[in-house]
């Protein structure tokens, strides 16, 4: 998904994984693709997220995004296969989003001080002497 948003729909490169909170520093969630710059969240969706009670938290997870102020779409199994069509929904995306300044969102990339940032692999892999594992391309 993040190559269709950079190579087919040629938007900013993504942040990934994020996590974003709301202004007392509750978690909204770690969505797949952020562009913080809009505002807009992208999610992939495959067929395992269709079944009852994850749907269910998926569309109440979108609902707390879009009611902090940020953009959603989403891309579902099979999607990907058109790419010019999913490239589409992505730039769509993101022409409707809000692109507002930090200091009118309703949302923020800094984690409170209970939040745990996890450690990146490279980070790990350089504490325990395997970095030279790393493969960059």
């Amino acid at each position: 998904m993040r190559l269709v948003w950079v190579v087919d729909a040629r938007l900013p490169t993504p942040l990934c994984n994020q996590p974003v909170f709301d202004l007392r520093g509750n978690l909204l969630g770690i969505p797949d693709l952020l562009d913080p710059v809009a505002g807009l969240v992208g999610e992939y969706d495959g067929a395992d997220h269709k079944e009852g009670e994850r749907h269910r938290r998926d569309v109440a997870r979108e609902d707390v995004f879009r009611n902090h102020g940020l953009e959603y779409f989403e891309i579902v199994g099979g999607d990907l296969r058109d790419r010019d069509r999913s490239a589409a929904r992505m730039r769509n995306a993101r022409a409707r989003a809000k692109f507002l300044p930090s200091e009118s969102r309703a949302w923020t990339l800094e984690p409170p001080p209970w939040y745990d940032v996890p450690e990146h692999l490279d980070d790990y892999l350089a504490r325990i002497g395997r970095s030279h594992e790393l493969v960059t391309t």
